[in-house]
């Protein structure tokens, strides 16, 4: 049975540090809720008030609004009353740079910071990394006209087929990547020039040594982008494992936000793009960006608003988290404990879990059922989810659709 990455969110520069001390009560609030990644209380919480810039920027961010998160993060590092603050501020700049592959923009962001934070492993881990996409130009798109084409979608994942320099691949959609990756084989094969410097990539709980390249010209549908950044894997690692050429490779997150979005039908038809029409608010989103997850959604549960993560390569399935199990013992006593092995970006290992009988979640105007909930009981993910959506439950639903003009998500 494949699997693919548990949470293979590529977590490189995620270091939030909280700011000075004396601040209002308000800031306070404002603060606990960044630092715990509660985009929709947070965005409910400033609606309609006045508040340090920094937050109306990090809100703006997570939900997509990119000319108002730049002035205001800009703005935040103008009026930051000290370099932990200013730095705070240019850190959700260079995540909102990274998750629209302006890569020279990333760069100029992170050369800021270690001039302020010289010592800052992690800031010099990715400037390293990426400092070959000086001198190649962001990324563009050009937009197609939204024609359906055939991929496939199963309880695996859904694969789209694509070309890459010129040459057919099918490839993962995985909104948990940060970037488009490839194995080195296939980019050597698809004239994808793979840059000498290593750095270190990670999800929430291992890392592994990856390279980076740029794929200059990929076409989906009726949609090209150029200057694509990729992450570059050897092809020994467990993710390649079950694929054959041609098929090593992942569509990250920043690729379908360039297209504006992306969406399946069960039976095997996707299409690229937002929908054009009607009103954009950001008080009707029902999914924000996270700098160190997948994107994130709120689940009901139990008469509860809960915010789970959208992770299309979990391909072994929803995860729940430890803040599940402490919220719902109720539900906790009713499973039995067992264990599963989970494959990571450091690789493969045993975790244990509780296995709850027949759960239902309802997301995005659908009742999901996980016949077999799994709880893992020492996952804590950024430590505020509750949990991640995988695939058992994307291929449920006949349709699904995730909006990035909208930051909307769908199940039909």
């Amino acid at each position: 049975m494949p699997r693919a990455l548990t949470l293979a969110v590529l977590a490189i520069c995620v270091s939030v540090r909280s700011g000075a001390t004396g601040r209002s009560n308000n800031d306070a609030t404002l603060e606990q809720l960044y630092d715990q990644h509660r985009w929709f209380e947070l965005r409910d919480t400033i609606a309609g008030g006045t508040v340090a810039p920094f937050y109306v920027g990090a809100v703006a961010s997570a939900f997509n609004q990119v000319a108002s998160a730049e002035a205001f993060l800009n703005r935040a590092v103008r009026e930051a009353r000290t370099p932990d603050d200013a730095n705070k501020a240019r850190e959700a700049l260079a995540i909102l740079y990274m998750q629209h592959s302006r890569s020279r923009d990333m760069l100029r962001i992170l050369d800021d910071m270690l001039t302020a934070a010289p010592t800052r492993a992690d800031v010099r881990n990715m400037r390293d990394g990426f400092e070959r996409f000086r001198r190649i130009p962001n990324q563009v798109v050009h937009l197609g006209r939204r024609t359906p084409f055939v991929c496939a979608v199963t309880a695996s994942g859904v694969t789209l087929p694509a070309r890459v320099n010129g040459k057919p691949v099918e490839w993962l959609f995985d909104s948990g990547f940060s970037h488009a990756s490839v194995s080195e084989g296939e980019a050597r094969t698809l004239g994808i020039p793979v840059h000498g410097v290593s750095m270190t990539a990670g999800d929430f709980s291992a890392t592994t040594q990856t390279q980076t390249g740029v794929a200059e010209r990929i076409v989906i549908g009726d949609s090209e982008l150029r200057n694509v950044p990729v992450m570059i894997f050897p092809d020994s690692h467990p993710m390649w494992s079950d694929r054959p050429p041609g098929r090593r490779g992942i569509l990250g997150l920043p690729v379908a936000v360039a297209l504006g979005g992306i969406g399946w039908t069960k039976s095997g038809t996707c299409q690229l793009g937002a929908d054009p029409t009607g009103r954009v608010a950001i008080a009707d989103a029902n999914m924000a960006f996270d700098g160190e997850s997948p994107p994130v959604t709120r689940v009901r549960f139990e008469g509860r608003m809960l915010d789970f993560t959208l992770d299309t390569g979990a391909q072994d399935g929803t995860q729940l988290w430890q803040r599940f199990a402490a919220d719902f013992p109720q539900v906790i006593a009713r499973g039995s404990k067992s264990t599963t092995e989970v494959q990571q970006i450091g690789g493969r290992r045993e975790e244990e879990i509780v296995a709850i009988p027949d759960l239902r979640l309802r997301v995005g105007g659908f009742d999901a059922l996980l016949p077999r909930a799994r709880v893992f009981l020492n996952r804590e993910g950024t430590g505020m989810q509750y949990g991640n959506l995988g695939m058992d439950v994307f291929s449920q639903a006949p349709e699904v659709t995730f909006d990035f003009r909208r930051m909307s998500i769908a199940f039909r």
